[in-house]
C-alpha cells in the first residue's frame, strides 16, 4: 500500500476470490447492525482477549500536522512545537471480528470547535481523562475480514500487510513490513503484573469524505509502563518509513507500554462533514 497522505487511499482487497472493493461486500442494515462480506454483526463489538505494545513520541508538530492536512483535525502539542506520535502492534486473540494483528500510526488530536489546552499538564490531563480523540492515520492489518469491517462500520484505515508480534515474559516486539519493505519495529518491555482500570478515549479516522469517531473502552493485566525504551528500528524505503523519519525517527521512545491481555468493547460510531463539529 504505497499511498501516504491524509486521505487514505483505500485499495481493493486481492483476495481468493479476486480484487474486492469494501463498499461493495458491506452494508449498514440498522443503527446497531451491519452485515460484513455476508457475516452480520451487531454492537457492542467485544474483544475479549488481547495482547498490545505502544511506543510514544515527541515529534515535530508542524511536520505532524502537514500530515493531517485536509482533515480538520489539528494534532495535540504537548509541548510548543512538539506533538506525539504513538507506534502501536496489537494481538487481538478472541475478537468479534476474528484472530489477527494490527499495527497502527496514530496521533492525538483536538476536533473542530475543540479548545487547545494548555501545554504538558493540561495536555497530559486531556489525554489521561480521555478526552481528546486519537486520529488513526494508518491502521494496517493481516486478516481480510477486519480490513473491510474496521472500514465500512468505523472507518478506519486499514489494508492488508504484515505484522509481527512476539509478547516474550520480558520483551514484547511488533514489526509492519508493507509490500516487502519494513515500516517499523517497536519493542516494549513486558512481564509487569499491574493492571489498568477502565480507559475510555475517541477513535477518530477519514473515510468515504466524511469524518468519524468512535469511542472505545478498554481494560486490562499485566501491565508495564517505561519512560524510555530502545530506538525503533525504521525503513529507508517504504513512503510511510520516510513520513517517520521526517518526524525525527528513529529516536528513543518518550515511553513505552506493552499489556499482556486486554479486553475492549467498541461502540457505534458518528460521522460528520469533514471539518464539522461533532454533536457528542
Amino acid at each position: 500500500m504505497k499511498a501516504t497522505g491524509a486521505i487514505f487511499e483505500e485499495p481493493a482487497v486481492d483476495s481468493d476470490k479476486g480484487p474486492r472493493l469494501t463498499n461493495d461486500i458491506c452494508a449498514k442494515n440498522s443503527e446497531s447492525n451491519y452485515t460484513i462480506d455476508g457475516k452480520e454483526i451487531s454492537f457492542p463489538v467485544v474483544v475479549a482477549d488481547a495482547s498490545m505494545l505502544m511506543n510514544g513520541f515527541l515529534v515535530n508538530a508542524k511536520v505532524a500536522q502537514s500530515m493531517l492536512e485536509g482533515t480538520g483535525f489539528r494534532v495535540v502539542e504537548l509541548f510548543p512545537g512538539k506533538a506525539i506520535l504513538q507506534l502501536l502492534a496489537v494481538d487481538y486473540k478472541e475478537n468479534d471480528l476474528g484472530d489477527y494483528n494490527e499495527g497502527a500510526i496514530i496521533f492525538p488530536v483536538l476536533s473542530p470547535g475543540e479548545k487547545k489546552p494548555f501545554p504538558f499538564f493540561g495536555a497530559m490531563k486531556a489525554m489521561g481523562t480521555g478526552t481528546v480523540g486519537n486520529f488513526v492515520y494508518r491502521m494496517p492489518v493481516d486478516q481480510e475480514f477486519t480490513t473491510h469491517a474496521g472500514r465500512f462500520i468505523w472507518g478506519f484505515p486499514k489494508w492488508m500487510s504484515q505484522i509481527d508480534i512476539e509478547f516474550g515474559p520480558n520483551l514484547a516486539r511488533g514489526t509492519f513490513i508493507d509490500e516487502g519493505e519494513l515500516v517499523y519495529s517497536i519493542e516494549a518491555k513486558a512481564g509487569g503484573n499491574k493492571t489498568s482500570g477502565e480507559q475510555q478515549a475517541a477513535s477518530l479516522a477519514i473515510r468515504d469524505g466524511k469524518a468519524w469517531k468512535t469511542y472505545g473502552s478498554n481494560r486490562g493485566s499485566g501491565l508495564t509502563f517505561s519512560l524510555g525504551g530502545k530506538k525503533p528500528d525504521i525503513g529507508e524505503n517504504h513512503p510511510l518509513a520516510k513520513e517517520l523519519r521526517a518526524l525525527g525517527l528513529p529516536k528513543k521512545p518518550m515511553f513505552t507500554v506493552s499489556l499482556k491481555s486486554s479486553t475492549m468493547i467498541f461502540g457505534k460510531p458518528e460521522s460528520t462533514n469533514i471539518g464539522a463539529q461533532f454533536s457528542s
